[in-house]
């Protein structure tokens, strides 16, 4: 079965604050999933917390103040509580895996989580980053999406093509959770070879890539359909239920029961 209709899990509370989802420009497709926009600088609830998971992808946030703009670069490899100020405009660039180290040239630690400033660490961008910053004060809401967006395509043009080959074969086994061993046969090389590739071009292994995407799979299985857990464990390509479960609390913290029944109670409340 394919996940593609599946792709973004939004946090419970995103609709509520006025967080809005819009796709990249198709040439930022293959390292953008998303960018998300808060809309609502009215909302009464001032600071929101979320639970995220990791999926070896990484957020790109820019805050704008009518006095400053930040630019903070956050990538997670474990579950984390992140907390949204809805009184400030954010524009927030969901990279895929892989994306950040394309575009921004930033090389990542897959067992760490981070959360730098864009201007405290030496990325080949920061030159390109400044006039973008200047501007956005003064642009319209459409137009700062429009222009983050542009800088962002104008940084992919500069993207080594292998970035592109490994980002795509990664997103076909994410969506179809093909086994590594099964990858590398299908398209001809050898697992070193994947091992290798993988690590240099997106920062993990194959292992934790094909571990991130089988969670997302579940989670959205949990959320989205009635499937029990043992056809869920199946169809995410685990062994047996027990191995889904014990899988699953190692990622997220909780089984795939608490899982649903939170997710459920949320959904319910809105």
């Amino acid at each position: 079965m394919s996940h593609n209709k599946f792709d973004i899990i939004p946090a419970a509370s995103f609709s509520n604050i006025g967080l809005e989802m819009i796709p990249p420009f198709p040439g930022l497709s293959s390292w953008v999933q998303c960018l998300w926009v808060n809309n609502d600088l009215k909302n009464s609830s001032r600071h929101v917390e979320e639970k995220l998971y990791p999926d070896a992808g990484s957020s790109l946030t820019f805050e704008i103040r009518s006095t400053r703009i930040n630019a903070r670069y956050f990538h997670h490899t474990r579950v984390v509580t992140h907390r949204w100020d809805t009184s400030t405009r954010h524009i927030s660039v969901r990279f895929r895996p892989g994306g950040a180290k394309a575009l921004l040239g930033l090389d990542i630690d897959d067992s760490q989580n981070i959360e730098i400033d864009l201007f405290d660490t030496p990325v080949s961008q920061q030159l390109s980053l400044q006039p973008l910053m200047d501007m956005l004060p003064a642009l319209s809401a459409d137009q700062q999406v429009q222009a983050v967006q542009n800088w962002l395509l104008t940084l992919s043009y500069r993207a080594q093509e292998p970035n592109r080959k490994w980002s795509a074969l990664l997103a076909h086994a994410s969506t179809y959770l093909i086994p590594p061993q099964q990858l590398a046969l299908q398209n001809g090389f050898s697992r070193r070879t994947l091992e290798r590739q993988l690590r240099k071009y997106l920062g993990f292994t194959p292992n934790q890539l094909h571990g991130f995407a089988q969670i997302r799979a579940a989670r959205q299985y949990l959320i989205l359909t009635p499937d029990s857990l043992s056809d869920i464990a199946l169809a995410c390509g685990y062994f047996d239920q027990a191995h889904f479960t014990n899988a699953f609390r190692e990622q997220t913290l909780e089984t795939p029961l608490q899982y649903r029944q939170r997710k459920m109670s949320q959904i319910s409340n809105r």
